[in-house]
């Protein structure tokens, strides 16, 4: 049995990753910033005066860490791109493996084979696609932790809360939203524990919880640096309209890789491809499987100590992925109600009986399989777009020294294909095995991340720049006008920080404003990619 479910998991992982090792240049949005910024901190502790004179670690516990500093160690051994395959894989699998780990501890080995199915159909989410690994370092945390506390919850002591200390520890240094949701989620479990045990339970848990303490002072200081705190809607503008609803719930989508408008390898787009978007497919799996468990379940189970806290997280996590806002600002993240949502789904794991064949059962093994297919077929489709792009992009590397200091221009077509977009991070790999500052780095621009400017000028242009150098040009809402008016004014007053701009594509507007600080000819191109020198 274990065998054969070990076998079933790594032939998951085998096919679902496999797009990925098939190119040369995999690149996902945001792996491209973080692999970067890992490098630099390669820099920093080598102690190299092109980098140290103008980057400095951050010292402050920050919760977006351990995904940098293993990017690290890994870069000290394998290739950049290399690099990035392995990690992605890594976080794949390991997500997969927690969701299998939770099942186990809190159910037996009961529906092992469904929660595989479920935990690669939710692995294929965008924070993944995308390459937000810390966030998914701290889901897998989160996960690992749920199940080990499960385990331990009436049998606490002080070795097993120094275990639990450290874990949540960990969750808190990878990312902010699955330490929130961890610590939320033990608050809940340990509140149902049985009444022999609820006060021994508590003080343990709370014990557990006093570590982490002085780790969330440090950033609470730190994210004074980014602003107040203000909730917004971004997507919901009237909350009386029906549209605006269905706008609010589309667009904190977690498991859209591609446009509703689009099939893999299919050229034509088309509004009935919409029938296949996973989100629906994983929500008619959930719906069979519950509906399975309650045919097949005494209906005072659902009461029990053992469903009703699990169900409770599940529930309460759809509702603030329904109502919440999307961010509280900018400069403190994004992407909120997404993150909340796949958290709570995870606590459905527990959840579902498989005791007896039925075919509610059946039909979500259907479901599941087929979304496991189809955003492989989309992976593997955006692996060989980025493996073209990437070639094209980067083959103006050798042409820009050492000494320079760079940025970019990027004109995006087809942007809205996938909802991960390589291009507009690309440009930091110029900066990998080089001396060259890269100025539209974005994680500098912000507080939460490992390496930081050391002057907070710097800090403030980098923010602004990347707020505007990038054009969607097929997006009906991009604010074109607004973004060219403000890089015009940006590199009006700072046009002397960068000597080498990029300009991938083409825009009579955007050349208009280069020519006022930069060369009329580049210096360098290869078909969309042209190297610029200042004036």
């Amino acid at each position: 049995m274990k065998i054969r479910l070990f076998g079933f998991y790594l032939f998951l992982i085998v096919f679902a990753c496999l797009p990925i090792w098939s190119v040369e240049f995999y690149i996902n949005q945001d792996g491209s910033p973080h692999l970067y910024n890992a490098y630099i901190i390669l820099q920093l502790l080598a102690d190299n005066p092109a980098f140290s004179q103008i980057y400095t670690l951050n010292y402050v516990p920050i919760p977006n860490l351990t995904g940098h500093w293993l990017l690290t160690i890994l870069l000290i051994v394998f290739s950049p791109f290399t690099v990035t395959k392995i990690f992605a894989t890594l976080c794949f699998a390991a997500f997969v493996a927690a969701i299998g780990w939770l099942r186990r501890q809190t159910v037996g080995r009961e529906g092992m084979t469904t929660a595989f199915l479920l935990g690669a159909a939710m692995a294929f989410n965008w924070m993944w696609f995308l390459g937000f690994y810390n966030f998914i370092i701290g889901v897998v945390g989160f996960t690992f932790t749920l199940g080990l506390y499960w385990r331990w919850r009436e049998n606490l002591n002080i070795y097993r809360s120094l275990v639990l200390s450290l874990l949540i520890i960990f969750v808190y240094l990878s990312h902010l939203i699955s330490f929130g949701m961890l610590i939320g989620s033990l608050i809940v479990l340990g509140g149902f524990v049985s009444p022999t045990f609820f006060k021994k339970t508590i003080t343990w848990t709370l014990i557990s919880f006093t570590p982490v303490l002085p780790f969330i002072i440090g950033y609470k200081l730190a994210s004074e640096a980014g602003g107040g705190l203000s909730p917004v809607w971004r997507y919901l503008e009237n909350p009386f309209s029906i549209s605006n609803w269905i706008l609010q719930l589309q667009a904190a989508d977690p498991f859209q890789l591609m446009s509703r408008k689009a099939f893999p390898f299919a050229a034509l787009d088309s509004n009935l491809y919409a029938l296949f978007s996973p989100l629906l497919w994983l929500t008619a799996a959930f719906l069979c499987l519950s509906l399975a468990t309650w045919f097949f379940v005494q209906k005072r189970e659902f009461l029990s100590r053992r469903f009703l806290p699990f169900a409770l997280l599940t529930f309460f996590s759809i509702l603030f992925w329904v109502f919440a806002p999307d961010d509280f600002g900018k400069s403190h993240g994004s992407f909120l109600r997404e993150r909340v949502l796949l958290c709570g789904l995870i606590c459905f794991i527990p959840l579902f009986r498989t005791v007896k064949f039925s075919w509610f059962q059946f039909l979500a093994q259907v479901a599941l399989v087929f979304i496991i297919i189809f955003q492989t077929a989309v992976l593997w489709e955006y692996s060989i777009n980025a493996d073209k792009i990437g070639r094209e992009y980067l083959s103006g590397k050798e042409a820009v020294k050492d000494s320079d200091s760079f940025a970019s221009i990027v004109l995006i077509e087809n942007g809205c294909r996938y909802k991960a977009n390589p291009l507009t991070n690309l440009n930091v790999l110029y900066g990998i095995g080089k001396n060259t500052r890269i100025w539209d780095n974005y994680e500098l621009g912000f507080y939460l991340f490992p390496v930081i400017a050391r002057n907070p000028s710097d800090r403030r242009f980098i923010f602004d720049f990347r707020e505007s150098n990038a054009f969607d040009l097929c997006n009906p809402l991009e604010k074109t006008d607004e973004k060219l008016a403000h890089i015009n004014s940006l590199l009006d007053s700072d046009h002397d920080k960068i000597n080498v701009m990029l300009v991938w594509g083409g825009d009579q507007r955007v050349e208009a404003i280069l020519r006022k600080w930069f060369e009329d000819k580049p210096f360098f191109q290869n078909e969309r990619v042209r190297l610029f020198r200042r004036k």
